[in-house]
């Protein structure tokens, strides 16, 4: 189906070219930040812009974008934003590094994807995270930390926070090494999970057990 850009006439095939901003996300987002822009505004239900016409109109407003996404996203999604190669970044960067006193607004966020988080954060260094920022979290890490996740290892997991071992039959040797080495790092066993359990003999118990460690520096 196609479609007829608001900002310049430009037919956009929606179904062969996603990168467009429909106007149920830009128009929200804009007056949720309080930017006033004359094509944005002039939008109707189901009107769109195309990439072009949508990335001059973050252009036009790069500051508050990019202010509204430092004070609101996590590092780490932050990070990924100034990674994604959008025009209005360095633009905003340039704009602030030549007046170093523009202000961090403290009101919803704007993200790449065009979104509006709910509810307003502070600043995430040292902070403990809001529910839906762990969610986010959880999502936002998931292929890095599942990368180094050693489903059938000895370890199984480990970074700086914790150390997962597992207890596997015929590799006592090496879960004592593991055990050990974690334990003079600082780690701490906190959970002993059994697992699922087997019987041979007439004696039944876990199979193989799974050991928690979280290191102190990080547990208050």
């Amino acid at each position: 189906m196609a479609k007829t850009c608001v900002g310049c006439g430009v037919v956009i095939k929606t179904w062969t070219d996603p990168m467009h901003y429909p106007e149920e996300k830009i128009k929200p987002l804009f007056q949720t930040l309080g930017i006033s822009d004359s094509v944005v505004e002039k939008m109707q239900e189901k009107d769109v812009l195309c990439k072009k016409c949508g990335n001059k109109a973050f252009c036009r407003h790069a500051v508050v974008i990019y202010n509204h996404n430092k004070s609101q996203l996590l590092p780490e999604e932050f990070e990924a934003l100034l990674k994604s190669g959008e025009d209005w970044i360095p633009m905003a960067q340039a704009e602030l590094a030549s007046s170093p006193q523009t202000q961090i607004s403290e009101t919803t966020t704007v993200n790449a994807g065009m979104t509006v988080p709910s509810s307003p954060m502070t600043n995430k260094a040292g902070k403990i995270t809001t529910a839906e920022e762990l969610t986010r979290l959880t999502d936002f890490r998931h292929d890095q930390t599942k990368a180094q996740w050693n489903k059938n290892g000895i370890v199984q997991y480990k970074d700086e926070g914790i150390a997962i071992l597992q207890r596997r039959w015929g590799s006592q040797v090496q879960f004592i090494v593991a055990c050990s080495q974690v334990t003079k790092e600082g780690y701490r066993l906190m959970v002993i999970d059994e697992g699922k359990e087997g019987s041979s003999g007439g004696f039944s118990g876990g199979v193989n057990a799974y050991f928690y460690f979280q290191r102190m520096d990080y547990v208050r």
